[in-house]
């Protein structure tokens, strides 16, 4: 599925050069070539791109795109005509069927035609595996990102404040394009789903009206609707009748704790209308926990996801403001940030005691929070990306090129910004854990390999602490002078593996040559002879061990059979 924009002057989905020389041609892709909802009506209407919308539709398929979603506009009557009269030749559009029924062929359609309905279906999906699968997708994806020691929460707390507007509300745990989100924005005021087109008609996309003439409310001061309306629980009643909330897991779970839920600010926005009663909470409690952060979802109904965007990075003010505001008591401050979006703000680094990132857990997503504040689950989750101060820092990412961002040169420019760091709040694959990790015996099998051949690279890593927990072995590779400017590390592969106190596990990446491969200035992938060096550690920031191998050839190969993570392996020491 190509993309909405232009390269090179070009939209994605009218490029032959993309879509059929390199993505077939070059890449190797022998599948389907989908448009972008609206994306050929969007290269006519928008980008401006053929006379008729015939035209563009020609050059759509012309250039390598086999179907046009959600409906045929570029692909219809205008470009049947085209067919039909001799103007466009028919062996295009030959061609074009043949992929849709291969691809057809390849996914059984022809002797399966009908999806899975009624019973069949529901069955699947009330399945206790399912269940089982979301809770440990949950769990393995939170990352601890900082923890000063009031984390795991002890069994002594006589008041526990539980603040925030995601804390009784277990909607806010499901991101955008989730079946209870994409519900709620049938109640959407404004759509931002690209190709959906409002109806003017009460309760639809586009309508300004809820069910029964209710009118639309905002959290104030932002073009954000409210879902606070009791319509929007029921869809979560309808759909997912056992999903707790935060709340509801925590008084289940601390049955000797007293907790004081208030609601205390908005998911976007400056309103602190509603500080008051919240400040009181925490005045009174032993230990208070805020969560943090947005609405991942669609449409109006969301502060993030397709469409909604914004220019602030950080959190909204008002959550900013209550921070300060709790701080003064001095009471032990935990945020969890559930959104679609890494939490960014001085005020939490400054304030927070311990910050977990929750992301958008979904339906066990309670409990998955509640195991890792009382320490039933010890996280071990890692970032997958970079998380700027600002998003004046963007475009930030830890393999940039040598030479860039916080690698450039001193003389080029400050070592910082004048207003923030260079480098990143959070690294790429920074997360703490509640035990700790050692690494040691790095072991490189041979000095030197050919273009062809690979390496393997070891350690050993132990649990040295007092609980069991995961840790993601994190591999790095740099190519240390190259004839291209090379970026100043890439990861080449990961491992994540649970290890009790005191266990020893050695493990082992066997590293292909041509990972080092890169494009040349003839645009031909290249292993080139050279020292590598190698990094192994707990984040891209935090390596613990290193050691280098050397590349004795150069050689062009295909770049579409190029190797790109390393194989890994465990074995107990």
């Amino acid at each position: 599925m190509p993309c909405y924009n232009s390269i090179d002057g070009e939209p994605a989905s009218v490029s032959h050069r993309l879509l059929t020389e390199l993505l077939r041609e070059r890449m190797g892709f022998d599948g389907l070539c989908i448009s972008d909802y609206g994306g050929i009506s969007n290269a006519h209407e928008v980008q401006r791109i053929g006379e008729t919308i015939g035209e563009t539709g020609f050059l759509a398929m012309e250039a390598g795109m086999d179907m046009e979603m959600p409906k045929a506009i570029g692909y219809g009557e205008k470009l049947k005509e085209m067919f039909r009269s001799g103007q466009a030749d028919t062996e295009l559009l030959n061609r074009t069927v043949l992929r849709v029924l291969e691809a057809k062929f390849r996914m059984g359609l022809f002797e399966q035609p009908f999806a899975m309905d009624g019973e069949s279906c529901k069955k699947i999906f009330e399945e206790k595996e399912g269940a089982e699968l979301s809770l440990r997708s949950a769990r393995e994806s939170m990352v601890l990102l900082k923890n000063n020691g009031v984390l795991p929460l002890s069994g002594k707390i006589k008041k526990l404040a539980l603040i925030g507007p995601h804390a009784d509300c277990a909607r806010k745990f499901f991101g955008g394009y989730t079946h209870l989100c994409m519900m709620e924005s049938v109640y959407a005021a404004a759509s931002s789903i690209a190709g959906v087109e409002g109806s003017p008609e009460s309760g639809q996309i586009g309508g300004a009206m809820l069910p029964d003439g209710e009118p639309v409310n905002y959290v104030p001061g932002t073009k954000i609707q409210s879902d606070e309306a009791e319509l929007f629980n029921d869809i979560l009643r309808l759909q997912k009748p056992g999903c707790r909330s935060l709340l509801e897991e925590l008084k289940e779970r601390m049955t000797d704790t007293e907790i004081l839920y208030v609601y205390g600010y908005p998911v976007a926005g400056k309103d602190q209308n509603r500080f008051e009663e919240a400040l009181q909470a925490v005045r009174e409690a032993d230990v208070v926990i805020l969560t943090l952060g947005g609405k991942h979802g669609t449409c109006s109904m969301a502060t993030m996801g397709e469409g909604v965007n914004a220019a602030d990075i950080n959190l909204p003010e008002c959550q900013d403001a209550f921070i300060k505001a709790a701080s003064v008591y001095g009471k032990p401050l935990i945020g969890i940030h559930f959104d679609g979006r890494p939490i960014s703000s001085d005020t939490a680094d400054q304030y927070l005691d311990a910050v977990i990132e929750a992301w958008s857990p979904a339906e066990t997503g309670a409990q998955a929070v509640a195991d890792v504040l009382l320490g039933a689950y010890n996280p071990g989750g890692k970032l997958p990306v970079s998380v700027a101060y600002h998003a004046g820092q963007i475009p930030i990412y830890y393999n940039h090129p040598n030479g860039s961002a916080w690698h450039q040169q001193e003389s080029i420019g400050f070592v910082n910004y004048v207003d923030v760091p260079h480098t990143p709040r959070y690294c790429f694959g920074h997360g703490l854990s509640y035990t700790q990790f050692e690494y040691s015996d790095i072991h490189i099998s041979t000095a030197e390999i050919g273009a062809e051949e690979s390496v393997q690279i070891s350690c050993v890593v132990k649990n040295a602490g007092n609980c069991a927990g995961d840790e993601v072995v994190q591999l790095y590779l740099r190519d240390r002078f190259a004839s291209m400017t090379r970026p100043v590390k890439e990861l080449a592969g990961f491992k994540r593996i649970h290890m009790e106190p005191g266990e020893k596990v050695r493990v082992t990446f066997t590293v292909q040559a041509d990972q080092s491969a890169f494009l040349d200035r003839q645009m031909r992938w290249k292993v080139e002879k050279g020292e590598i060096d190698v990094e192994i550690g707990s984040s891209s920031e935090d390596i613990r061990l290193k050691g280098t191998y050397r590349i004795t050839e150069d050689r062009w190969i295909d770049g579409a059979k190029r190797a790109f993570y390393a194989k890994v392996q465990k074995d107990k020491v």
